[in-house]
């Protein structure tokens, strides 16, 4: 989906619900006497549901740990949303009208975030997206904040990564046209590399259910690129990388962004990905000790490895914690003022925030070798 139709879209489901929030809200007041609730919503079922399960164990983890907030038990209130604007901001109605959410936790994807960070900024609630990266979320309201990075912060990262570490020159990019997400990152990549010298020599673009690309990439090859950038989910990027393999591309260095995290799971042949490149917001193989005891942690508990999405669950759970008992108080205001001086040594990086809620932190570039992810560079900001 295009972006101003994506944003077109998730304006249009908020103006629809505003009246059942009007109508009796009492958003943003934290009004359990007992406890301190934290609402998080994110797709646990179809799917997306690797994204929102992922997360949300970050976030239940998080809580577990602390325990307790100003002397009163945390309680994470978690609803399945199924990755759905509507059932979003229902969730959300439901958190501040009846169960008294100090703050949230959510959404998990970008359409459900942007639904519920333009709702909350009416009433001030406390929003702080663990995974949401469509820029316009945090400029929604004072009120919102993200705990990653943005999409065209990460098409920047990468463009500059390709550029002055790899040395590349000539770089090709397949799009998913229906994809917000697909259509930042490349965008960003493009205008970055550029100015840094670059040249993209072939742009093709493929729809969501496209199954065969064999036609664009033979395109791409024969303009002979050092690189193709392919800004997708891994599901799609997998594909793509198994049929540019045998168009031409055997030995092209492949790219991509945060959302190649999980291609493991789904990969019969990691000689496809061998030796590519994508940034992510940690790594298993970061030794700092911040990073080393979350991971044992969540294995401990879970019975695997954590994804970069339980890892921004548990930053981002924590800092909306961190800044409860900073305030002092629910108190809406004082939250958010606490967020926006937030100084957090996270899993996924020292985090701070700039005038729009976004992180200011580093970004980890991984390499695929031998099937397995090795943190290739830390590149801080």
């Amino acid at each position: 989906m295009k972006l101003k139709k994506f944003i077109a879209l998730a304006t249009a489901t908020v103006m629809s619900l505003s009246m059942v929030a009007c109508s009796n809200s009492t958003s943003g007041k934290g009004n359990n006497p007992n406890k301190i609730v934290l609402g998080t919503m994110g797709p646990l079922t179809g799917s997306n549901a690797i994204y929102g399960i992922s997360t949300a164990n970050g976030i239940k983890l998080a809580a577990e740990q602390k325990q307790t907030v100003l002397g009163k038990p945390v309680e994470i209130l978690s609803v399945d949303d199924k990755a759905d604007q509507t059932e979003a901001v229902n969730a959300y109605n439901k958190f501040v009208n009846n169960d008294g959410v100090a703050g949230v936790v959510g959404a998990t994807t970008s359409g459900a975030s942007l639904s519920v960070a333009i709702t909350s900024a009416k009433y001030g609630t406390p929003i702080l997206t663990p995974t949401g990266t469509v820029p316009e979320i945090t400029t929604s309201g004072d009120n919102v904040f993200r705990a990653c990075y943005t999409d065209p912060f990460q098409g920047e990262i990468m463009a500059q990564f390709a550029f002055e570490n790899l040395g590349l020159k000539k770089v090709a990019i397949m799009e998913n046209i229906d994809s917000s997400y697909s259509e930042g990152l490349k965008n960003s990549f493009i205008a970055k590399f550029e100015e840094l010298g670059g040249e993209i020599v072939a742009s093709e673009g493929y729809k969501d259910s496209d199954k065969d690309f064999k036609a664009q990439l033979t395109k791409i090859a024969s303009v002979t690129p050092e690189a193709l950038f392919i800004p997708d989910y891994y599901t799609q990027a997998y594909l793509i990388a198994s049929q540019a393999k045998d168009s031409g591309l055997k030995d092209t260095i492949l790219l991509g962004g945060d959302g190649w995290d999980g291609m493991h799971t789904i990969a019969q042949d990691t000689s496809i990905v061998e030796n590519s490149y994508f940034c992510s917001h940690f790594s298993l193989e970061d030794q700092d000790p911040v990073v080393q005891d979350f991971i044992n942690t969540y294995k401990t508990k879970y019975g695997e490895n954590p994804t970069a999405f339980s890892a921004l669950g548990y930053d981002a759970a924590n800092i909306m914690m961190n800044a409860i008992e900073t305030a002092g108080s629910t108190d809406s205001k004082a939250i958010v003022e606490a967020i926006k001086n937030t100084q957090y040594q996270g899993v996924t990086g020292n985090i701070k925030f700039d005038e729009n809620g976004d992180p200011i932190k580093g970004v980890s570039i991984i390499q695929i070798q031998d099937g397995q992810y090795k943190l290739f560079d830390k590149i801080e900001k």
